[in-house]
């Protein structure tokens, strides 16, 4: 399965998740109904001293079932969405929820540290903003998860167990597995499951909380008969929750299972070693606490972890495959004897930044549209190495600044500015008016450097500061979109490097500050004839110097998509505005679609068999804000 029918996957899982979700609350409705209506008429039989014929009393009180179904209804849509609203902020709200501490880049604990680098290692192999990275440190359990409503909001949390003991190559095998959510959308379901799990579990949360109250008052109050009637409602409540609480793990589990075994494999394929991510599992096998959370919002996030707590009911009502079963998978001939012999040991210290020298597996990749589309939200070991050597490639003060919340704006603003002194002057003199004094010298010296930076090394880099980006306060990031905008249309004609790097920092920054708004309503390719055409002849263009091979790879590339319908090559002037629209109407195109439309770029790219610089960053862009990230095609043609 790859990332575009994975893409159209989840959308069913939506579908299913809806559907489920109407049918738990149709059963804690009859349930709760049933409950009232016993109850009230009991009372109101021994109040009468005879038995009242049901049907007959029933009719007496014809709005009773009604209103406690209002009732009932209100209560779990307010929770749920209570509990959405508390998590629009994105996957840094799931963290902090359950007590995460956010790992700064420069951190002097070499565990933290290392955990750090492999994050970033890999989000720039994936050709995806750094997320930001969390460990739980009240968690001693061996777990983690991915949390966010898309990759640029998205974090990764592991626990402070996970840690403690696993080796680099395990943890490098847990965090691919969990890009692997990132990439394909999982975490974004994800993050609807909780807002609707946790409608249903109120119940039987509001039911225990009860219950702890009217135990704690017991001692200070003299009403015996207001204990008891606190007593029987709260036990009411419990037992009517536990069917929301059943109810929310079958949900779970019809929505989470096989993408756990999905993420499995694509972590394997992503590092190219099966036994990290099986030696990972292995230790959690063997672990006492498992993956046990001893958050009070552990249940809540089941779901999200890598692994679950072995329960009562674990075949029919877990969210993940059992862990033999998906060791077997990593390793068909694993006994599980073999876990007796397995030891929990703390993980060799470090030295704060050491890397280990990357071992690339020897691939041939031959460029194909075909392969290109391949390598959507799965990249490969050709990858990795490129993104290992970035810490060597660029420059320490350009790593510091990159790192820092402080000197991360001014970063971005160094690498807009152009390499014509004329035009730079213009760009400063804009900058000057919306940035303080003092800051202008930095950005200058940091310009200084990224003009003898490698061109290809300046997107892997805005992805690199992008988590400390997301520490400044909302209105400034507002400011430097308006700002970056500016300063790419500054001499009324944008390169194609700059529009790659504003448009994807635009992307980045929109979807941080509003990271569940996405465009819901789809489009189909024939009503899109307009914005295809301006796709595919600016991609032409930035890759073909002479008219005639440009105009060629447009025809072959809308041949692939559209084989009976003829557009004439015309690249609009101006282009930005035009081609910013074209996106956006083309990001609402279903999955499927987009994998052939990629496809079709792809044969536009490769049709002279040369791979441009300026038409890959412009085709990563693309696909970027059609949310399907596309790693370099440098590093899989070399």
């Amino acid at each position: 399965m790859n990332f575009f029918e994975h893409q159209q996957r989840a959308r069913r899982r939506s579908a299913l998740l809806v559907l489920l979700f109407v049918l738990a609350v149709a059963a804690i409705v009859a349930a709760t109904d049933l409950a009232v209506l016993a109850a009230f008429y009991l009372i109101d039989t021994v109040q009468l001293d005879g038995l009242i014929p049901f049907p007959v009393w029933l009719q007496q009180h014809p709005r009773l079932a009604l209103w406690t179904g209002i009732i009932t209804v209100t209560f779990i849509g307010s929770a749920s969405l209570y509990r959405m609203v508390s998590l629009s902020r994105g996957g840094s709200a799931v963290a902090q929820m359950l007590g995460g501490a956010r790992v700064d880049p420069d951190t002097r604990d070499p565990s933290r540290r290392q955990l750090h680098n492999v994050v970033e290692e890999t989000a720039i192999a994936a050709a995806v903003p750094v997320p930001e990275v969390y460990v739980l440190e009240g968690e001693s359990g061996i777990n983690a998860f991915a949390a966010g409503f898309s990759p640029n909001d998205a974090v990764i949390a592991v626990t402070r167990g996970m840690l403690e003991n696993l080796s680099r190559d395990e943890l490098q095998g847990v965090i691919a597995h969990e890009f692997s959510h990132i990439l394909h959308g999982d975490t974004r379901l994800n993050m609807r499951l909780i807002g609707a799990s946790f409608g249903i579990l109120a119940i039987a949360l509001t039911g225990r909380m009860l219950l702890r109250a009217v135990a704690e008052s017991r001692s200070s109050s003299h009403d015996g008969r207001a204990i008891m009637a606190g007593y029987a409602f709260g036990l009411l409540l419990m037992v009517i929750g536990y069917i929301g609480v059943l109810a929310a793990r079958l949900i779970k589990a019809a929505v989470s299972r096989d993408r756990e075994r999905l993420a499995d494999a694509s972590a394997v394929r992503f590092t190219r070693n099966t036994a990290g991510l099986a030696g990972a599992l292995k230790k959690i096998a063997v672990s006492p606490l498992r993956a046990a959370l001893v958050s009070a919002q552990g249940e809540e996030v089941s779901h999200m972890l890598i692994a679950e707590h072995a329960g009562l009911f674990t075949r029919l009502f877990a969210s993940h495959p059992p862990l033999i079963e998906r060791i077997r998978l990593l390793e068909p001939r694993f006994d599980p004897a073999e876990l007796e012999k397995i030891k929990l040991e703390p993980m060799r210290q470090v030295a704060p930044g050491a890397a280990p020298e990357p071992t690339p597996v020897p691939e041939l990749l031959g460029l194909a549209a075909h392969r290109v589309v391949a390598l959507v939200g799965a990249p490969g070991q050709p990858s990795r190495p490129t993104a290992a050597t970035l810490d060597q490639d660029i420059a320490p003060a350009l790593k510091e600044a990159a790192h820092s919340p402080q000197d991360a704006v001014d970063l971005v603003l160094a690498l807009l500015l152009g390499a014509d002194p004329a035009l730079r002057a213009v760009q400063m003199q804009r900058i000057a008016a919306r940035r303080p004094m003092v800051a202008l010298g930095h950005i200058e010296n940091l310009a200084a450097q990224v003009q003898r930076l490698d061109t290809a090394l300046r997107l892997p880099l805005l992805d690199m500061a992008f988590p400390a980006l997301r520490q400044r306060p909302p209105l400034e990031l507002r400011n430097l979109i308006g700002l970056v905008d500016d300063l790419t249309r500054v001499n009324g004609m944008t390169r194609i490097f700059d529009y790659a790097l504003s448009r994807l920092l635009r992307q980045m920054l929109a979807e941080t500050l509003a990271p569940s708004a996405r465009p819901h309503a789809r489009l189909k390719l024939n009503a899109l004839h307009a914005e295809i055409q301006i796709l595919f002849a600016l991609l032409a263009q930035a890759g073909h110097a002479e008219p005639a091979e440009a105009q060629a790879a447009f025809a072959a590339g809308l041949r692939r998509l559209l084989p009976s319908l003829t557009l004439a090559y015309a690249p609009p002037q101006p282009w930005v505005e035009a081609l910013d629209n074209a996106l956006m109407q083309l990001d609402r195109l279903p999955p499927l679609v987009k994998q052939e439309l990629i496809a079709a770029l792809a044969e536009t790219v490769l049709h002279d068999r040369r791979v441009m610089l300026a038409e890959t960053e412009l085709l990563r862009v693309i696909c970027a804000c059609l949310h399907c990230p596309l790693p370099s095609l440098q590093a899989a043609a070399a």
